[in-house]
């Protein structure tokens, strides 16, 4: 598990928002935890420029289970 850059309130980063996501179908491959940990990284970056924060965005989305979703659908995984 990579840590990631952002971390909310509570201290955690988004590598352990992104690990601690329970899924249903095949197990989350540690290549597709990075990806979603690093997806979520550059949306908060992208973010921080209009002063939202992952925190700011849990009051709307889950964006750290939206992340991991994208790099775990099929069309993705061959």
């Amino acid at each position: 598990m990579i840590i990631g850059r952002h971390t909310d309130r509570q201290g955690r980063s988004t590598g352990e928002r992104v690990a601690a996501i329970q899924r249903g179908g095949r197990p989350v491959t540690e290549a597709q935890h990075t990806a979603a940990t690093r997806l979520l990284d550059a949306l908060l970056d992208a973010a921080e420029a209009h002063g939202v924060t992952l925190d700011d965005l849990d009051w709307v989305a889950d964006l750290p289970g939206a992340c991991l979703d994208v790099v775990r659908r099929p069309a993705r995984d061959g």
